[in-house]
Parts: C-alpha cells; sequence; structure tokens
C-alpha cells in the first residue's frame, strides 16, 4: 500500500496520550505526519480509516514470550518428546497468533534450535504473516541449568564466550542467560534462589555481547543472583522476584531495565491444574515479587510488558493478562500501556524507529474502540492492525 490515512483519531503516541483528535497519514510503512485533525482537510485518492470514537496507539510489544512453548499443560514435557520439526511448526502456529490480537512484536526468550529466530526470517521474506520476531534464540546456561531444552551449555569464560559469538553469528539481537533456577521447567535439582552462573561468566557474557553492540538479559530470581547481574552490568532482569529497594535504586541508576513477568508466577502459584512442584515453588515467591515490583516502579525503572506466554496454561498471546496485573501491581494505565509500547521498543533497542507514533517512525499502528487509558479492556479487540504500513484488518 502506497498510502494510508487514519483520520479523526484519539492518539496514545507510545508514552502520553495527545489532545484532541489527529489524522496520521502514512505513506509506504513510515507515518508521514500526525496533524490535528480537521475535516476540512482533504486526502484526495488516499485510503483511508475513520477512526472516530477510537484510539490510535503504537502496536503492542510482548517482551517475553516462548513462541516454541504450546501453552499446554506441561509444555517442557513436551518440548522434550517432540523433535525439531514439531518444535518449528508450534513457533509458526504460535506467532500466527499475535497480529489479531494488535501484537506487532515479541521478544522470544529461547527456543530450542533457535527456532523462532528462524521464523522470524520466513516473517521477514513474507512467507507468512506475523510479528516482528526479536529472538534470542538458545539462551546461555551452565551444564544442567534452567531451561536445558533450549540452553546452550557453556562452563567458564571461554565457554560462554564463544554461545555469545554464536548466537551473535546466527544474527540474535540479544543474548539470553540463566543466571538462576527457576520455578518451572525441572521437577527437581533447582531452586530459585541457586546461583546458576559464576561471576565471570556473566561478566565474560555481557563483555562480549555490549562490545558487539547487543544486549542481555538475565532469567534471574533470586538475590544473589541478581546482584550479580547488576554487577556485570546486565540490559535487563526478568522476574527479578527478589529484587531489594537499595537494587532498585542501583537499576534505576544504571539503567537496568525489568520485566516482571507479573501475572504469570500468580497464575503458577494459584491454578490446581500447573504441575505441583512448579505451583509451591511460585507460592513461595509471590509476596517477594509483588515488594519488587512496588520498589522497581517507586524508584523510576525501566518496566516493561511480557508475558512469558507459552508456560503452563498460559497460551499464546497471553499479553493482556499481563497489562491487567500490572496495574493490579500499582501501575497507572498510562504506565501499562507504555510498559508495552515505548518501554518495550527502549528495552530491545529500537525506540528510534518503533514502540511510538512519531512522523519518520515505522507505521507499526493499532486502532481500538474507545480510550484505553479510560480501561485497559478496550485492547482487547481491536478494530484495525497495521504492520509495516500494511492493513492486516
Amino acid at each position: 500500500m502506497e498510502s494510508l490515512v487514519i483520520r479523526k483519531a484519539m492518539v496514545f503516541d507510545g508514552g502520553r496520550a495527545l489532545a484532541g483528535l489527529y489524522d496520521i497519514l502514512i505513506e509506504k510503512s513510515v507515518i508521514k505526519s500526525i496533524t490535528p485533525y480537521d475535516p476540512d482537510t482533504k486526502f484526495a485518492g488516499i485510503e483511508s480509516i475513520d477512526a472516530d470514537g477510537k484510539t490510535a496507539i503504537p502496536g503492542l510489544m510482548d517482551l517475553h514470550v516462548h513462541l516454541t512453548w504450546n501453552g499446554g499443560a506441561d509444555p517442557a514435557e513436551d518440548i522434550r518428546r517432540e523433535n525439531a520439526e514439531e518444535h518449528l511448526l508450534t513457533t509458526v502456529g504460535s506467532a500466527l497468533k499475535y497480529l489479531a490480537a494488535g501484537i506487532t512484536s515479541v521478544r522470544d526468550l529461547g527456543s530450542p534450535g533457535d527456532a523462532a529466530i528462524f521464523v522470524d526470517r520466513a516473517i521477514k521474506a513474507g512467507k507468512f504473516q506475523g510479528p516482528r520476531i526479536f529472538a534470542s534464540g538458545q539462551s546461555i546456561i551452565m551444564t544442567g541449568g534452567h531451561d536445558p531444552f533450549h540452553g546452550i551449555m557453556a562452563d567458564g569464560p571461554w565457554e560462554v564466550l564463544r554461545a555469545v559469538r554464536r548466537q551473535v553469528a546466527l544474527g540474535a539481537p540479544m543474548i539470553k542467560i540463566s543466571a538462576t533456577g527457576g520455578v518451572y521447567g525441572r521437577t527437581e535439582g533447582e531452586g530459585v534462589d541457586d546461583v546458576e552462573l559464576r561471576q565471570e561468566e556473566v561478566d565474560m557474557i555481557v563483555d562480549e555481547a555490549h562490545r558487539r553492540n547487543v544486549k542481555v538479559t538475565a532469567h534471574a530470581i533470586g538475590e544473589a543472583g541478581i546482584r550479580g547481574c547488576l554487577k556485570a552490568g546486565i540490559d535487563c532482569i526478568e522476574h527479578g522476584h527478589c529484587i531489594t529497594e537499595d537494587m532498585a535504586a542501583e537499576m534505576r541508576e544504571k539503567g537496568t531495565a525489568l520485566v516482571p513477568t507479573f501475572y504469570i508466577y500468580q497464575h503458577l502459584s494459584s491454578s490446581a491444574e500447573v504441575p505441583e512442584y512448579a505451583r509451591k515453588k511460585a507460592a513461595d515467591i509471590i509476596a517477594r515479587h509483588r515488594n519488587a515490583l512496588k520498589w522497581c516502579h517507586e524508584a523510576g525503572v525501566l518496566i516493561g510488558a511480557g508475558s512469558d506466554a507459552g508456560s503452563p496454561y498460559s497460551p499464546h498471546p497471553s499479553l493482556m493478562e499481563e497489562l491487567y496485573a500490572l496495574e493490579e501491581g500499582g501501575l497507572s494505565k498510562e504506565e501499562v500501556l507504555t510498559a508495552a509500547t515505548g518501554n518495550a521498543a527502549r528495552i530491545i533497542g529500537v525506540s528510534e524507529r518503533l514502540g511510538f507514533i512519531k512522523e519518520g517512525y515505522l507505521a507499526d499502528i493499532v486502532i481500538v474502540n474507545g480510550d484505553p487509558l479510560e480501561s485497559l479492556s478496550a485492547l482487547e479487540r481491536p478494530a484495525h492492525v497495521i504492520k509495516d504500513g500494511e492493513v492486516i484488518f
């Protein structure tokens, strides 16, 4: 499509609501102009979308998904049982579900055989429609570490160095590490407080990735593991249950972001359907998670929205559940929406071209009925989704 105009829209630009109504002109894949609505202005020969009573927002971004996880009763066990071809098919099937929900970008943090990287290549090549996938591919873990079914096992500084270089050469736009044990994935053999990478290993990963202009994010639940990540200069913490008040202040000072995946642990702790070992471990750390989010919010830490979709009974997509959970956890509606748009783009490292409705930015735009700053439920059924200037519906 050469040109498109969205007329008479309320606008949330990725950080704030703009006063008044606007016309948004898109040329090819780029936002050309954003001008106050004037009924006398004509856009002759240009396809238009009437957005009266609707709000235009940047395409939503989910910062923590696992497209190869199927969201069933025990996705980790399914991954162990299935072969590489089945992994790839599951990844494609999951990716196909996101645009309809207004989610134009996802950050996939761990896929067996780097499946999500290859699916992203297929989408970019036009083989099928799907979201932008910013995929780490396999995570870097110690031998026997968290989520071994999608991890590169590496021990010592030189092995983790090689693992970083492997993922960067493959095209991964970020590196994912498992700094601590986790709640779900293995019935025994790991605890949330276990420090799974030594300081010299984390230091090497961060240093090498940064030398290559690639960000690093860490699965990190326990306090000691989080402190080690902060010492190394990590870019982002995933989960972060045991962040303390002083650590939140350190994160703000260093510019370290948090993707709390706040909903999924409430879900794991309270659902009788999830594996018992995961339910018990999640229940033990829920209170600390709530405090961690509170302290990071109060300190002004950059917070992004990530659902951990694909986890037990957490189907693709699950971003709305995370947005509601963040609001319940103390963020305002504006902060929640920013966490899934402008902040998300900053955390990925693409805020110069995505995450905002601004002139010169790529036209990933979702139009919703009503005003999501009055009720987040307005996001649940998008009226129109535009990606790269193309109207998906």
